[in-house]
């Protein structure tokens, strides 16, 4: 087995790579294309080779390469896993290399990061482009705002919605420099709108026999379902319902001396695309009255009497993740009555 640390970036690839004797094999830069890597792996023979660098901007196609050469597998590790190789001191590419290597060499190695494919990878390049657009968007609406607020107006209600924001603009008493800069910025979110909407018409195309089994969970639809299908991938990489709940980054920090324990904010280290909407869904169904979401309503009055309702909404986003979790490992649709029996997969 060859061992190969791999330090990425957007000029050159740095290699250290050893066999099982300590033994340096190769060392030194590539170029970062495809041909490079290929012709790195094809110089050190066809002994098999573990290939280890951190997850980044270019993890799709490196991964992509690699896994198509025989004799090759890869580890990609969080760049949170290994902050100790950043915090020691003489830290260069070719020591990060190094270190990479003989992590590998040791099987000391922190967990892999899951490569995401098939459409579960669609729906998360879909979804990241929509977030893209929606920032950009709602960015551009605040920079209206203050624009206004600067000439003394404030945007009337559905402003930004109406067709017929010309003409409001027309009536306002600013300098022509002024509606010429509102004209185009108007111009930009009405594009943006309408790529908003049409990457949400492809979004909801997709069909995966997971999306209809969360559907069936109170409050969670189908832009939901489709995001927790693109973050979650494969239930079954998830040991439990606790380490699922960090991954959706909501879990509570622990602060722990001695013998006190304490229970902080929750822990945002994980994906905040499926926190959020979650949440939403927490709050979509507190409203409800249907005997399906009756068990979710009841867990959140518990919670809500004792804590409050913040800190209820956000157990509640608990909850139904850990449904889903249910739901995705046991290939079930939601039953309530495993939730009012408080047994179950789903509970």
């Amino acid at each position: 087995m060859i061992y190969i640390g791999m330090d990425i970036s957007s000029k050159s690839f740095t290699i250290h790579a050893v066999n099982e004797a300590k033994k340096v094999i190769f060392k030194g830069d590539i170029k970062p294309t495809r041909a490079g890597l290929r012709n790195m792996i094809k110089e050190m023979g066809k002994q098999t080779k573990l290939v280890v660098f951190e997850a980044g901007n270019q993890l799709k196609w490196i991964a992509l390469t690699l896994k198509k050469i025989k004799g090759v597998h890869i580890h990609v590790v969080h760049p949170n896993e290994i902050k100790w190789i950043n915090q020691s001191s003489g830290k260069t590419d070719k020591i990060d290399a190094r270190k990479l290597a003989y992590l590998a060499r040791g099987d000391m190695l922190p967990r892999k990061v899951h490569i995401v494919e098939g459409k579960s990878r669609e729906l998360r390049e879909l979804l990241s482009a929509r977030r893209t657009i929606q920032s950009k968007r709602i960015a551009l609406i605040n920079s209206i705002r203050g624009c206004l607020k600067q000439e003394g107006y404030k945007p009337a209600k559905g402003f930004f919605s109406n067709k017929d924001w010309r003409d409001q603009l027309k009536r306002m008493r600013v300098c022509n420099i002024q509606k010429l800069i509102l004209e185009k910025f108007m111009e930009s979110i009405e594009a943006m709108a309408k790529a908003e909407m049409e990457l949400t018409a492809r979004i909801l195309e997709i069909e995966h026999k997971d999306i209809e089994l969360l559907e069936t969970i109170p409050g969670i639809g189908g832009l939901t379902s489709r995001v927790l299908v693109s973050a979650i991938d494969d239930a079954n990489r998830f040991d439990n319902k606790k380490t699922i709940s960090k991954y959706g980054g909501l879990t509570p920090r622990i602060y722990q001396s001695g013998g006190v324990t304490h229970l902080g904010r929750i822990n945002r280290d994980g994906r905040m695309e499926m926190r959020k909407v979650l949440l939403q869904c927490a709050h979509t169904v507190t409203r409800m009255k249907s005997y399906e979401s009756r068990p979710l309503r009841e867990f959140f009055e518990r919670i809500r009497r004792r804590r409050g309702k913040k800190i209820a909404v956000v157990a509640l986003a608990r909850k139904l993740l850990t449904v889903a979790y249910g739901v995705l490992r046991t290939k079930r649709v939601y039953d309530p009555g495993i939730l009012l029996s408080g047994s179950g997969a789903g509970a």
